[in-house]
């Protein structure tokens, strides 16, 4: 397999500029640039444009996937971490996750790249899913929700470099069983099991709704007098709305406070963790196949329910079903050729007795002499006892 990587910049909170357009269009010249997007694939090479120059040059999230090996999101915060230093430090390793912040101002960018030696990770070819969920996690990082950051921990915790059974968890945010999908699409991104989320919920509470996102805003936006609800609906309808959205998120997040996310402590190992999820995977298994026996064998049920009407049908107009075959074999295909089978063996068997066993089998005869060359549809015949 050739090597092959896609990188990818989204411009989230407002588009470009003239000067980052031009600064952007500099960085790869077989990249294809917008005001809010850069994108550009490769064959046997790789992307040496400013990845951090682009992010401070208004960009907000970074995605880079690799078939060999590489795979890695940057993002973008203008304001800096949400969470208290000595919060933000416990999942912040400076490898895996690491911050860089802005010479002037509060603002940075974290990097999640975890390194993968064996570059055996299932291949990802979803990547609008994926860099839709670096955003969101973005979204909700900004936000102040700690459990983003935990999933953040959780990829970057996944590295060669690291000895699984000397990583130690940071506390675990309140919520997470009730974490967002795009949380599993993130994890799938760099390679790990979904059901690492249940496996860190393991034993913790569901989050309080003091720190629902959707509860602050909307505590925010009927906070706001008629007047300023009206000159914000404006804007909204007249102006860029990614860009209101972003300036209105920041205004709410400067009115308040620092979220003080609960947790709790349970300082379990990353091998833990690990095998948490896999007998969460086995039990997962067990209950789907249980689940898919189930519903093979009502499949089955009715499938039976309705051969046997058919036949009480067959009995009253056999000639009828006869031509139903001839029709099949006419259509030509594997499946077709197998229903024409299906429908002479069901006749023979409503008819029952040497006279169905006698229609069905002169009936396969003719159809196999009206298409000599029809190997699949003699094949299918036989199979069903229809021919010698």
């Amino acid at each position: 397999m050739s090597e092959y990587q896609y990188v990818e910049f989204q411009a989230i909170d407002r588009p470009l500029n003239d000067k980052q357009f031009e600064f952007a269009q500099q960085q790869s010249s077989r990249a294809e640039v917008s005001r809010r997007s850069l994108t550009v694939e490769y064959h046997y090479s790789s992307f040496n444009g400013d990845i951090d120059g682009l992010l401070r040059n208004g960009f907000d999230v970074f995605l880079l996937y690799s078939n060999y090996g590489p795979r890695e999101i940057r993002l973008r915060l203008p304001d800096g971490s949400p969470f208290e230093k000595h919060v933000w430090s416990k999942f912040v390793d400076g490898e895996g996750l690491k911050w860089s912040k802005d010479v002037k101002g509060k603002g940075g960018i974290l990097a999640l790249s975890p390194y993968d030696e064996s570059s055996d990770l299932e291949s990802i070819w979803d990547f609008p899913q994926s860099v839709d969920a670096a955003i969101q996690v973005r979204e909700r990082l900004m936000a102040g929700d700690l459990r983003a950051l935990y999933l953040l921990w959780l990829c970057a915790a996944d590295d060669d470099n690291n000895d699984p059974d000397e990583t130690i968890e940071p506390p675990v945010p309140h919520g997470m069983a009730e974490s967002p999908v795009h949380s599993e699409m993130l994890l799938t991104f760099f390679g790990l099991d979904t059901l690492l989320l249940k496996a860190a919920a393991e034993g913790v509470e569901n989050a309080p709704a003091s720190v629902s996102q959707d509860k602050i805003l909307e505590d925010w936006a009927w906070s706001l007098s008629a007047e300023r609800s009206k000159s914000l609906l404006t804007r909204f309808l007249v102006e860029d709305s990614q860009v209101i959205k972003a300036e209105t998120i920041a205004e709410i997040r400067e009115a308040q406070s620092p979220i003080a996310w609960p947790t709790t402590e349970k300082k379990r190992t990353f091998s833990q963790l690990l095998e948490i999820c896999k007998a969460l995977r086995s039990n997962e298994t067990v209950i789907r196949k249980r689940e898919a026996d189930a519903k093979a064998k009502r499949d089955a049920a009715k499938a039976e329910k309705e051969r046997q009407a058919r036949m009480k049908e067959m009995v009253a107009s056999p000639a009828t079903w006869l031509t139903k075959a001839e029709k099949m074999a006419d259509a030509r295909g594997t499946n077709n050729y197998k229903a024409a089978a299906d429908i002479l063996a069901d006749l023979r068997e409503a008819v029952g007795g040497e006279e169905g066993d006698k229609i069905a089998r002169r009936h396969a005869s003719l159809l196999a002499k009206k298409y000599p060359t029809l190997n699949q549809l003699k094949a299918s015949l036989r199979k069903r006892g229809l021919l010698d």
